[in-house]
């Protein structure tokens, strides 16, 4: 079960995937920056879980089709974890998530429908629901999904403050216990914060796809914002 909640944290911080295709981005809801839109961009993030601190680096590397349906690929350096996301009018799914296992093979879990994991305009007290499958190659599990948009916050980061939206995921995989995952969205850099029961993720560097070799430092908000 273990596998399925890595994928389902990738699968929940993913939606700044969508890259600069043509064709992709002019039917790509932006929300002033709040959704990036950067084929080639990578992402540091800094992982906290039982007391150990890991770095991954996400980067948004290739478009491809899952289902002949357009889509974009993110990746994560941490745990060979990767996934697959498309936009459907006002909607961010997400298709499908992978996990190399052992560097030997990658195990896939297709979601059946594909997951809403973000619903545009961004607006305080929006919810939705999503209720599916898991489905892999020797396995599938029934999957259900509550979202809440709890509107912008000033969230503090390293000493810094950001005004972000927050959403609120719960989370239950088959029979298991349900889950609760906070996510925050700052203006210009998406994803930027998220914990869990078990994990808590930081943004911690971003590198646009203009700028492949210097890393940018996450502004702070300026006073004029607070």
């Amino acid at each position: 079960m273990k596998y399925f909640f890595l994928l389902l944290t990738l699968m929940l911080i993913s939606p700044f995937s969508y890259g600069q295709n043509p064709d992709l981005a002019k039917t790509i809801p932006d929300q002033s920056g709040y959704y990036p839109i950067d084929l080639g961009a990578q992402w540091t993030f800094e992982l906290k879980e039982k007391n150990q601190i890991k770095t991954s680096i996400v980067t948004c590397d290739k478009t491809g089709k899952i289902h002949n349906l357009e889509c974009v690929h993110l990746k994560s350096s941490e745990n060979r974890l990767s996934c697959w996301v498309r936009k459907e009018g006002n909607v961010v799914n997400i298709m499908q998530t992978s996990r190399s296992i052992l560097g030997l093979a990658n195990v896939a879990i297709t979601f059946d429908p594909p997951i809403p994991i973000l619903k545009f305009p961004l607006t305080k007290g929006d919810t939705w629901e999503y209720q599916g499958w898991g489905r892999t190659f020797f396995l599938s599990k029934p999957l259900h999904v509550s979202y809440q948009n709890k509107g912008l916050e000033t969230l503090q980061l390293d000493g810094k403050s950001y005004k972000a939206y927050r959403i609120e995921a719960s989370y239950q995989v088959g029979n298991d216990p349900a889950k609760t995952q906070i996510s925050w969205y700052a203006q210009g850099l998406g994803f930027v914060h998220s914990h869990s029961d078990a994990l808590e993720i930081t943004l911690k560097n971003y590198v646009s796809s203009q700028v492949v070799d210097t890393h940018k430092k996450i502004a702070p908000m300026d006073d004029s914002e607070k």
